[in-house]
């Protein structure tokens, strides 16, 4: 059995006053194979530290591919992210829907399609695999991506190999969604998973809603081979005693699924 591959996004554990260069080493001797949303004065750190960088957003978490009058601005940003990403070799960058901002979900929809199919060319040329990601209501009220199918009609519709979904457990649970069943019925279409305890997006342990040993068991029995993202809150100022738990509960995790 292969080592679950995990990694950490700097906006939950990277705290100020912390050395960048100690902290990303210290997520290396842990365990953790990637840093995900580093802010790009951090990314020489990570680098340096032999830690490297899985995932960066792109611009439009609220003004988004969803919303056509954002495009001609919002698609020359996420361009000109897509090329700095890969100059360093970052494989994956984040794109958002955006809000709704008065549209219907079809409307969204195929804005983001017709955004998306642009993006994929330029993602296909550089080596950069796209990933969107669907967001929850309650977190992020009036974005459009706020359910499962929103983002794998998409994939579909783009139908690129550098146009994947982002499957965020912690926010399509909270939108009472089937977590096992879209990603074993979409896994082709998956190209990062992200995950934290839900109701209150903290760690994601036994005494929260969802069922990772269940999640962890099924979806590595089904072939996913990629990242999962410790993306939660931690309880303390001092991530480390929680960033250490976490891995080792969802390395046993998948040592488990694999004796099954």
């Amino acid at each position: 059995m292969k080592a679950l591959p995990q990694s950490a996004p700097d906006w939950c554990f990277f705290k100020p006053g912390m050395d960048a260069r100690s902290y990303y080493a210290r997520l290396k001797a842990i365990g953790y194979m990637g840093a995900e949303l580093v802010d790009p004065v951090r990314w020489d750190a990570a680098e340096a530290a032999g830690l490297p960088i899985v995932a960066v957003a792109s611009p439009g978490i609220q003004e988004g591919l969803g919303v056509a009058a954002h495009h001609a601005t919002l698609l020359p940003q996420i361009r000109a992210s897509m090329e700095k990403a890969a100059a360093r070799r970052i494989p994956r960058m984040i794109v958002f829907s955006g809000n709704r901002e008065g549209q219907g979900d079809d409307e969204c929809l195929a804005n983001c399609i017709t955004a998306s199919r642009l993006l994929a060319h330029d993602a296909e040329r550089l080596g950069v695999t796209l990933i969107f990601e669907m967001l929850n209501g309650t977190d992020h009220p009036g974005y459009a991506a706020d359910r499962a199918r929103f983002g794998f009609d998409l994939a579909r519709a783009v139908d690129s190999p550098r146009f994947k979904v982002l499957y965020d457990i912690y926010h399509m649970h909270r939108m009472g969604e089937d977590v096992v069943s879209d990603i074993l019925g979409n896994l082709p279409l998956i190209g990062h998973l992200h995950l934290a305890g839900s109701p209150r997006r903290d760690f994601p342990g036994t005494r929260q809603e969802i069922d990772y040993r269940r999640i962890v068991k099924e979806v590595v029995g089904a072939g996913y081979s990629g990242f999962w993202g410790q993306e939660w809150v931690p309880a303390h100022d001092d991530p480390w005693s929680e960033l250490e738990a976490a891995f080792m509960l969802f390395t046993r995790y998948a040592a488990d699924a694999g004796r099954s």
